[in-house]
């Protein structure tokens, strides 16, 4: 029987049948402004207040702008117990330019997972930044001992993605990957990531033509019977909540 891990977003674990499966690897995706990392700080804190070792890695926003999502979700007590990492756009750009391009993605991988130890629950914000900055095409020379960066190939990013997923799996921890969803080259790992990932959630600027301005699709949860209904969020005072219930 699969065992399951509480979301923390109130009315999901229901439409789950109890929450996402125990060591699952879930894409939550969304275009800016669909309260991705409020989705990923309430999944963090309901670890936490279940005695969980939690881990956040951050690439792109820093430890502060969390602290204060945390205040505003009144959180501040449990968001001091996450193991909370950075990765700045210095170390990103350091990274970047340092390794060889024809091995780049597996030894981005390899850092990243040298942030995690052995945690119950991972969030990686973002996903998209991983697959981009460890292109194992990321630079390539131009004129002199010049260097110029290129954007990666749809191959490149897909086998980033599964190198990070394998070592991730091995982790054994449920892992939340964060990515941001858009039109362009760009945002192709949101795309790669649902073949990859055992479950896609999407935060969506609702198109229901509800008081709700969010709403919530779950894509894809494997070994769980869901709704494929798109369903409206609020945002309360305690964050991110199911205001109805659909069955589809």
């Amino acid at each position: 029987m699969l065992e399951k891990v509480s979301t923390g977003i109130p009315g999901l674990d229901k439409l789950l049948d109890g929450g996402f499966g125990k060591g699952f690897l879930v894409e939550i995706a969304g275009s800016a402004g669909t309260y991705k990392s409020t989705f990923a700080i309430q999944f963090a804190v309901e670890g936490v207040r279940k005695n969980e070792k939690v881990t956040y890695i951050s690439l792109e926003e820093p430890k502060q702008s969390f602290e204060q999502l945390a205040e505003d979700l009144h959180v501040t007590k449990e968001f001091s117990k996450i193991d909370f990492e950075t990765m700045g756009m210095d170390d990103l750009m350091s990274f970047r330019y340092s390794i060889n391009p024809s091995g780049g993605a597996e030894a981005f991988a390899n850092m990243l997972i040298s942030y995690v130890e052995k945690p119950d629950r991972l969030v990686i914000d973002t996903a998209t930044t991983t697959a981009l900055y460890s292109s194992r095409t990321s630079v390539r020379a131009n004129e002199g001992n010049k260097s110029e960066a290129i954007i990666p190939s749809p191959a490149d990013i897909r086998i980033m993605l599964l190198l990070l997923a394998d070592k991730l799996r091995k982790k054994g921890c449920t892992v939340l990957l964060l990515a941001e969803a858009g039109e362009g080259d760009l945002y192709i790992p949101e795309e790669m990531l649902k073949y990859i990932c055992d479950g896609k959630i999407e935060l969506k600027k609702s198109s229901l033509g509800t008081r709700t301005p969010r709403s919530l699709v779950i894509e894809k949860m494997r070994h769980i019977n869901h709704t494929l209904d798109e369903q409206p969020i609020v945002l309360t005072k305690d964050g991110l909540t199911i205001e109805q219930i659909e069955q589809g």
